[in-house]
């Protein structure tokens, strides 16, 4: 018998760990904080061991999470953006889709890009974090050199640094990177 989704430590780590980089991070009003990190500076969670834990229990979460509700509990904190994109990618990072969500984050991160909708919305948390969530999911499940990865990284990067307003919409490091999606974009069609 499956337990309620409430109930399985998994969920409360998510939550935990979202919780914590937003409170690590609330109180830092530094605006060296708000300059973009380098890829290599993303936040990387960590899990205390649980003694509760049963060891046949994954330790990363799984599909049979619900990260949308967890999205949506970052996207209405009151902090930074800077602090909420962390938070999205400290989940993203911990979340192992099925292959079929997997195929559904790809398709749909391309149609929000085809149609023109991916930075429409760069005032709603919710909207710009499930699409950093679902790119970076995408990107790390992927290897070097498929045309996929390549595409969301670019995604995952424009969606992110016009978030946490970085850049604009029209500046020139967006546009090279949506130069570089159109060219992955004909590579996929091709094939």
């Amino acid at each position: 018998m499956n337990k309620p989704f409430y109930k399985k430590w998994s969920s409360l780590a998510i939550i935990m760990v979202a919780g914590g980089v937003i409170g690590l991070t609330a109180g830092c009003n530094d605006s060296a904080n708000e300059a973009a990190p380098a890829p290599t500076e993303i936040a990387q969670p960590t899990a205390a061991p649980s003694t509760t834990q049963p060891s046949a229990e994954p330790t990363a979460i799984t599909s049979s999470m619900n990260w949308e509700s967890a999205i949506k509990q970052i996207a209405q904190t009151d902090t930074p953006a800077s602090q909420k994109a962390t938070a999205a990618e400290v989940l993203a990072k911990s979340y192992t889709p099925a292959s079929e969500e997997l195929s559904d984050f790809e398709s749909q991160i391309v149609e929000e890009y085809t149609a023109g909708n991916y930075l429409a919305h760069i005032e709603d948390a919710e909207y710009m974090l499930t699409n950093l969530f679902k790119s970076r999911v995408v990107e790390q499940n992927h290897t070097e050199g498929e045309a996929i990865k390549e595409f969301a990284f670019d995604f995952y990067q424009n969606t992110k640094y016009t978030f946490r307003g970085a850049e604009t919409v029209d500046s020139d490091a967006v546009q090279s990177n949506e130069a570089q999606m159109d060219k992955v974009l004909s590579e996929i069609k091709k094939k």
